[in-house]
Formats: C-alpha cells, structure tokens, sequence
C-alpha cells in the first residue's frame, strides 16, 4: 500500500511518501526534509510563533505539491512536542485542513512507540537496545528487545527548547556549556533509574546523529549514514569544537543552515546518553517517525 507519513516536528518537517508492505517499508519513493522551526519561542510564549506557522504552512504547500504527484492511497501527519505544548495548535490543524492532510498531535508515549517501530523497522538484530530521538522540543528515550517495546519516557530536552533557555551567544561561554552539560545529566537519570538493565546498543535516530555522520563523511549519503558509527571520543571532539564556533562558521563546516544553531545540546544530549550507560559508541539511523507513523497507518488498514 501506497502511504505518506508526515513527521511535524518542533525544528523539522519530513514528508515520506512508501510502499508498507506486511508491516515492512519496501519502496521508497519520495523522502523530504524541511527545516521549519516550529518549535520558535514556544517555551516563553505557550503558543506557535506567527512566523513558524507561516514556515510551516509554506512547507506543507510544498508537501502538498509532492502528494498530488505520488498520489498515495492514505495520508497521516503527526505532530510532536511542539504542538502538545501550543495553546494555539488549533492554527496547525487549519493549516493542515485547509491542504487536506489529516493531523494527529502525539502524545508522548505513542510518540516513544512509533519512534521505536520507526527507527528499528530496518534491523535484524535482536539485542536488548536503547533507541534515542532527539528532537526540537522533547527527547525520546525508547528501550526495546527485537520489536518488542519495554518502555520508552519522553524528556523536555529538545534542541530548539534547551539553546533558548541556555545558549546566550555562539560561539558559547564554558559556564553555559557546563549548566546545560548539568542539567541534560541530571534529566537522563531519570532514564537510567527507570532502565532494568544497559542496554548493549544505542540507536540515534533523527537529525542530531544524522547531521553529524554527513558532515564526517563529507556529503550526504543515506546508505552510508545509515549504520554509521559515532564514538564518545569523536562527538566531544565535536563538542569542543563547536563551542568555539559561530554559527555561520558551523555552516560553513556542513551543518546546516536551521540545525547549526542548535547542535550543541544534540551533541551533548548524545554524550551525556552515552556517559549514562558506560558505552563508547553508539549507531546511527536514517529512519524513526515519519517510518513509524507509515507503520501505524499500514495497522490501520491491515496492511
């Protein structure tokens, strides 16, 4: 079955548009990516900022274009912290209305779940694992065996959300580097409280891990990125040199434009993970919610 999964996210919008086949994703055939910043000024206002909504309706038009060419049979959004958090979401849902693509606001334990089924979709191995989503406005941190979820907990330490409370100027003082070094530990205790066991392998899914392996590779390739491995070493090494950077000079060494002035806290998020569960590397996916929500939808129709 022909499906478009759309992941409305507090920093980015993906659109994919697959084929889901006995619950599995067998074709590819659109895969889109829009940095929108919906998640702007949200922790201060409580509401969505009038030039994120304009951000995002101007992407949803253009994802609109793309499912009038694909013409999937069945179509679903779904929004993440950003939007649970808006007291104005009813202006996403016109905007979504108004272009005909059916909304659904996540809450935070489906969202753990789809991320889950999302990010693992493309494995074989059966290891007990942690996958781990950051996103613009909240983390996910999702423990599984195989397919199987054992629980998953979502924390306000997204990366849009944290570079406004913390982050004052880039390249960034050390003493705000260290407050927010501090306060990401102390979130993700509550993670290692509640895991029962280490997990033998962290899965990275989102734009933090994959922005880094395309800027250590040099170039984007999603059969390379996928699978790729980042080491404890090799992302404080990230770290520090990003402190030290502007962020037309992270731009300038491949981050993105939209994701440059907030990878500090994704690298960070990363680290401290990593410190948690005493592991030295963990591995990147390219897949996790727009995959997920292309599974839900499939459940839906029982396909």
């Amino acid at each position: 079955m022909k499906l478009a999964s759309l992941d409305l996210g507090s920093n980015t919008f993906l659109c994919l548009v697959s084929e889901v086949v006995n619950q599995k994703v067998t074709k590819i055939y659109s895969d889109e990516v829009e940095m929108v910043r919906l998640g702007q000024g949200l922790s201060a206002s409580k509401k969505f900022h009038p030039d994120a909504l304009t951000r995002a309706k101007n992407t949803l038009i253009n994802f609109r274009k793309t499912l009038d060419r694909e013409k999937p049979e069945a179509i679903l959004a779904m929004a993440t912290s950003a939007a649970r958090d808006a007291e104005n979401q009813e202006e996403l849902f016109k905007i979504c209305k108004d272009l005909n693509i059916p909304l659904e606001i996540i809450p935070g334990d489906k969202e753990a779940e789809i991320t889950y089924r999302g990010g693992v979709s493309g494995l074989t191995s059966t290891s007990t694992r942690l996958v781990l989503d950051i996103g613009g406005g909240s983390t996910e941190f999702i423990f599984g065996e195989d397919q199987k979820i054992l629980f998953g907990k979502s924390l306000d330490i997204g990366c849009v959300r944290l570079t406004e409370k913390f982050i004052s100027a880039q390249p960034t003082p050390q003493n705000e580097i260290t407050k927010l070094q501090e306060f990401i530990r102390e979130q993700i205790q509550q993670i290692v409280k509640l895991a029962a066991q280490t997990p033998k392998e962290i899965l990275a899914v989102a734009g933090t891990p994959t922005t880094i392996a395309q800027v250590e590779i040099g170039y984007f390739d999603a059969a390379k990125i996928d699978g790729y491995e980042l080491t404890e070493q090799g992302l404080q090494t990230w770290l520090d040199k990003l402190t030290l950077m502007s962020v037309p000079e992270k731009i300038k060494a491949g981050y993105p434009e939209g994701r440059a002035d907030v990878i500090i806290v994704g690298v960070i998020t990363l680290l401290e993970t990593l410190k948690a569960f005493k592991l030295s590397k963990l591995t990147v996916s390219t897949r996790g919610v727009r995959y997920g929500v292309a599974l839900e939808l499939a459940k839906r129709f029982n396909t």
